[in-house]
């Protein structure tokens, strides 16, 4: 009975959907401009980051979002965002699938 009930557990999250972080729409990614894009710009276009962080003094902003199918990566995109002290982007990248 056991290994039925451990084979049923297995099967269901193979077959199921698993997400992980927050979905945002990318369109903007393009208008991002280092030294001229501010804080307030990424905030109004991907909404609150799913990290915080520091990363040499600079605060940092993380976007992700990963999607599971049936056991297999389906769909990831990630934007990392370095700020300057006045609150500009330092710098970014993004990565998708």
């Amino acid at each position: 009975m056991r290994a039925v009930i451990g084979f049923l557990l297995i099967l269901m999250f193979l077959t199921g959907c698993l997400y992980y972080g927050r979905d945002f729409v990318t369109t903007p990614v393009k208008n991002i401009q280092n030294n001229v894009t501010t804080q307030r710009d990424i905030f109004n276009n991907f909404g609150e980051p799913y990290r915080k962080g520091l990363e040499n003094g600079y605060e940092t902003w993380t976007y992700s979002y990963n999607y599971w199918e049936f056991g297999q990566l389906r769909e990831s995109r990630e934007l990392y965002v370095v700020f300057n002290k006045d609150n500009t982007v330092r710098s970014y990248s993004f990565s998708g699938k």
